[in-house]
């Protein structure tokens, strides 16, 4: 029994949580390799041991609802047993990643390990991206052989860095994430050494967001500057005000790529309204339990108005909105924007409520965090990849659990 609780001992629980959370960014599938033993390091100690506990988070309902909607529109789909399985290693991870950090991360310096681990594997995330992008070479045929960039509309437009992210956009999404959370600690601190240690992090992230040449993600930054001028302080508004003004004097790819999202010329645009056509007739015609989970790349062809290569494979509908609603139906993808939304508000109210750096810190954090992702997923489905899933919700899972504190 002493050999048992030793094996399965909260620490251990701990320490297999914080090498999951620095391995999410980092491989899509390499995590599992600590994710799993977690999972049955904290079941066995419940059973067994009794040293941890089960808490379910506020509102627990409304991802329930989603998770049991998107389990039974598997059976409708094409392919039900690729679709459960999908739903076993996907969704329902991220809610038991979720609520394994919710009931296990308590303390403040366990929630601030936790943080370091994600802040490591960003570093190394930024690094290798750094790397990768001096490969002029290796950069160009990878943007060549992935379509990332419409060579006509941008032919001097020739690397894009998306690190081990596996695409540009995945990479621009978890960057606003730790730009998110990384803004809000760097505002708040009172430690000189670490304050810059922070604003060091925050510039190179900064400069590996323009790197990738997402303009959702640029777009999204704003929504971060908005958090801010509307939660923390109004003066960040002024920064709006540089916008014009960089454009205006500075031509170069960067701007040439922005100011692209409003001419009309770009065909990715084109591309995503006509995804967007297909995926309202899904929904009109799938309303209650929509086409299955994970199976939109199989349902599109029956929709498909604009693409004529049959061969090419669309996997989502670049909006995460319209995409929930047509996987699961109208119910369960009303569930999973519920529980999406409820983030911010729990972490709007731990900012306003938490007494203490930390919390508030946490709280601004979170809630930028999740206005940047609503923001981005109006022109892609970012949240379809799952590391950047996991991160998003194993992020939240640790900024809400704050709420405990703020509540009592």
């Amino acid at each position: 029994m002493h050999t048992l609780r030793a094996i399965c001992s909260r620490k251990h629980i701990l320490y297999t949580l914080y090498a999951t959370l620095f391995l999410l960014p980092l491989d899509p599938y390499f995590f599992y390799i600590t994710l799993i033993p977690a999972v049955f390091l904290w079941g066995l100690n419940r059973w067994k041991v009794g040293d941890v506990s089960l808490s379910l988070p506020p509102w627990w309902g409304l991802p329930l609802g989603f998770l049991l909607c998107a389990a039974a529109s598997a059976f409708v789909s094409h392919d039900t047993a690729f679709s459960l399985a999908n739903w076993a290693f996907q969704p329902l991870l991220y809610g038991v990643l979720y609520v394994l950090i919710y009931s296990t991360i308590s303390t403040t310096a366990e929630k601030e390990k936790a943080l370091y681990a994600f802040l490591a594997g960003a570093i190394c995330v930024a690094a290798y991206g750094f790397f990768q992008y001096a490969n002029v070479a290796h950069m160009a045929a990878d943007m060549e052989a992935q379509s990332w960039v419409d060579p006509e509309r941008f032919p001097l437009l020739r690397r894009r860095m998306y690190s081990t992210l596996e695409n540009p956009n995945l990479l621009g999404a978890y960057l606003l994430m730790m730009i998110s959370i990384l803004t809000a600690f760097f505002l708040r601190e009172g430690e000189k050494r670490r304050k810059y240690a922070f604003a060091a992090i925050l510039v190179v992230l900064l400069l590996c967001l323009a790197l990738t040449y997402c303009r959702g993600a640029w777009v999204s930054l704003a929504a971060i500057v908005l958090g801010l001028t509307l939660f923390y302080d109004k003066r960040f508004g002024f920064l709006f005000l540089l916008v014009p003004v960089v454009l205006a004097v500075y031509h170069g790819q960067i701007a040439e790529r922005f100011l692209s999202l409003f001419s009309g010329e770009d065909t990715s645009v084109g591309l995503r309204f006509a995804l967007w056509e297909s995926t309202r007739a899904m929904i009109e015609e799938h309303p209650l339990l929509g086409i299955g989970w994970g199976t939109y790349f199989l349902a599109y062809p029956e929709y498909n108005f604009f693409i004529q290569d049959e061969n090419v494979l669309i996997f989502h509908a670049h909006n995460m909105y319209l995409n929930m609603l047509a996987e699961v139906g109208i119910p369960g993808g009303l569930c999973f924007l519920a529980t999406f939304f409820a983030q911010g508000v729990l972490c709007w109210r731990i900012y306003k409520k938490g007494n203490d750096t930390f919390l508030k810190s946490m709280g601004l954090g979170g809630l930028l965090m999740v206005m940047a992702m609503a923001v981005i997923s109006v022109g892609d489905h970012v949240l379809f990849a799952r590391s950047i899933s996991f991160c998003f919700w194993s992020l939240c899972a640790l900024c809400v659990s704050c709420y405990r504190v703020t509540r009592d």
